[in-house]
């Protein structure tokens, strides 16, 4: 193999490999991308069930009685 098949050999590798870490860049955004999307989602559904469980002690309060309820 002469020095110029070697070097045309090696640019196309180069170039492959290249296209194929774009690729992996692109797929790695999207990854982040659904890991803020699952962090967004997991903080609302906290969110949700803190505003679940405050309504429901206030309910609970007024039902009850703050004191536990009277006979």
């Amino acid at each position: 193999m002469t020095p110029e098949q070697r070097m045309a050999t090696l640019e196309a590798k180069l170039e492959q490999q290249i296209k194929e870490i774009d690729g992996l860049r692109s797929d790695v955004r999207e990854l982040v991308d659904a890991w803020k999307a699952a962090g967004a989602l997991v903080a609302l559904v906290k969110t949700a069930a803190a505003v679940v469980l405050a309504v429901g002690v206030i309910v609970g309060a007024f039902k009850f009685g703050i004191n536990g309820g009277t006979k």
